[in-house]
């Protein structure tokens, strides 16, 4: 039987139909006995599908520029720099 970690571990790649028809199995019986497990799928599902949906936007250049001036900043003061 599949613990609740390995379904976590697991969950990318039954998503995208990219397991092995046994693992899936074993992974849909467990979800079958786990409402937790089922929970956090369907919130996983939603969250992944949200992400896709969201609209990448230019950041303003005056935004970008004190971002990249922010990370020089940080990166000469990063250990082994």
């Amino acid at each position: 039987m599949m613990s609740c970690k390995e379904l976590v571990n697991l969950l990318a790649d039954y998503l995208e139909g990219q397991m092995d028809p046994e693992a899936a199995r074993d992974l849909d019986q467990h979800l079958a006995d786990c409402p937790a497990c089922l929970n956090f799928l369907k919130t996983y599902r939603a969250t992944t599908r949200l992400i896709r949906e969201i609209a990448c936007e230019d950041i303003p250049p005056e935004l970008g520029e004190r971002l990249q001036e922010f990370l020089r900043e940080r990166l000469k003061g990063a250990p082994g720099q």
